[in-house]
């Protein structure tokens, strides 16, 4: 389901870290700020709808304890990380913002490691991007020096002692220092890339370098790095080791767009990776995984429609958003399930809403709710808004007890979830992606009187009235 900096190296060290590369503002001011690249991106789209992304905050802010996501092992830094970058990008979340990372920071070795014995890469590119857009100083997070411990992580143009210096062919390469063993991937690779390049590091080109060899030639990055004793240490597509991930090329995509390296190397990366992404998305919208998972589900889409929507590919990201949203149960008034109380939380497939509107999301599932979530929020920026005001009309202005009649709903945003009631009956409909008229019927109510009905949304609603006869 995700890809991660990598693992829980002790049982009280939670490392996973599917990396989302967006921004977070600390304290002060308590609002959130998206990024330059975020705006400009949204600035090009069409009309978008704020709505999905903020009922998808408001529910995964109301997870954080004390600030920090907690899961079976504790503290999950890393999922802490996405979930302030995601909050980042929602204008009525910066006060969550600050309350994670004043949870974070004082508790950031814990994440990268000590710098002696332990020292995660990925980990420390990661941190270093997350506290540069919190517009903290990743020199002194935490009272951690993020940069100099990442470029430490960076292999060196050469090696050995001068003057018996050979060239070295993992320069640009990060690498953990770890009695577990080396994990660093790719994404990290972005990471460290966007951080040293934002830091004006003397490591960044390299580090650049090194993630630009893990695009193969269709455009795709891969998700890991070739042994360190290969000689060429780059992508070779069809060969073992260099399967493509449409996630990892979608982080690669967000990273590099963020850093504001405008070279041209990176800017014809980016070309080859949004083509090849945009032609990997399915006429849904939706993005498949790749393999072991190898199914379509939100996270792949969000992080994919996110990146397209980076390179101003508007109507790829609008219909990435689109298939998201329709994983966004609004189950609410009289259409209300198990997962009311969750209303806003994203699933990572259709069949797991389907399940949880009896029995709730399970507690063992809850993570990955959570994971869902905290990337679709991305994704769900470019969801598009309503063509219209919301409103339902009758087709009828009386009509008789136990009768089936006609309603339309105007307003209603592509896959937007909406509940049409009347007293007795009710119906849940979506949004049409063209933004046209619902037609639906409810069965009137017996008494003669003047009756209500009524659609609701996460969070606006519409109603008229027509006279009812026994």
């Amino acid at each position: 389901m995700h890809h991660r900096i990598r693992p829980v190296r002790t049982a009280l060290v939670a490392l996973s870290t599917a990396a989302l590369g967006v921004g977070v503002l600390a304290a002060p001011p308590a609002s959130a700020e998206p990024t330059p690249a975020l705006r400009a991106a949204k600035a090009a789209a069409a009309s978008t709808d704020s709505t999905p992304s903020t009922i998808a905050a408001e529910w995964i802010a109301g997870e954080l304890r004390d600030g920090l996501m907690v899961g079976s092992s504790g503290p999950d830094f890393g999922l802490t990380i996405d979930t302030g970058m995601a909050l980042s990008t929602v204008a009525s979340q910066g006060g969550t913002v600050t309350a994670i990372n004043n949870s974070l920071e004082p508790r950031i070795a814990d994440y990268v490691g000590d710098g002696t014995k332990e020292s995660y890469a990925g980990a420390l590119g990661k941190a270093a991007t997350f506290a540069r857009v919190a517009k903290k100083n990743p020199t002194s997070y935490g009272g951690v020096n993020l940069i100099t411990r990442l470029e430490e992580r960076t292999a060196d143009a050469t090696t050995g002692t001068a003057p018996n210096t050979t060239p070295n062919p993992l320069v640009g390469r990060i690498s953990d220092k770890s009695e577990f063993g080396d994990y660093a991937n790719v994404v990290g690779q972005s990471y460290a890339a966007r951080a040293l390049t934002l830091a004006n590091s003397s490591e960044a080109g390299a580090a650049r370098d090194f993630l630009l060899k893990q695009q193969c030639a269709s455009g795709y990055f891969r998700a890991d790095f070739d042994k360190p004793d290969v000689p060429s240490q780059a992508c070779a597509e069809g060969v073992a080791g260099s399967a493509a991930d449409p996630d990892v090329t979608a982080l690669a995509v967000i990273n590099l767009v963020e850093s504001g390296d405008k070279s041209p190397a990176v800017v014809g990366a980016l070309a080859k990776a949004g083509t090849w992404l945009a032609d990997r998305q399915r006429g849904s919208g939706a993005f498949r995984a790749a393999a072991p998972v190898s199914k379509i589900n939100t996270n792949s889409t969000a992080l994919g429609g996110y990146a397209l929507g980076l390179l101003k590919n508007r109507d790829a990201a609008l219909k990435a958003a689109l298939w998201v949203r329709k994983n966004q149960p609004v189950d609410k008034y009289k259409c209300r399930t198990a997962l009311t109380k969750d209303t806003g939380a994203v699933a990572y497939r259709k069949d797991r809403a389907t399940g949880a509107k009896t029995s709730g999301i399970p507690a063992d599932a809850r993570d990955e709710w959570r994971r869902a979530t905290s990337q679709a929020i991305l994704g769900l920026q470019f969801a598009p808004a309503s063509k219209d005001k919301l409103r339902i009309v009758s087709v009828r202005k009386q009509a008789r007890a136990g009768e089936r009649v006609q309603f339309r709903v105007f307003g209603l945003a592509p896959s937007e979830s909406a509940c049409l009631q009347v007293k007795g009956d009710f119906v849940r409909v979506k949004g049409k992606t063209s933004g046209d008229k619902i037609v639906r019927k409810l069965q009137l109510p017996t008494g003669n009187q003047r009756r209500v009905a009524l659609v609701k949304t996460s969070d606006d609603e519409a109603r008229t009235s027509l006279r009812v006869r026994n």
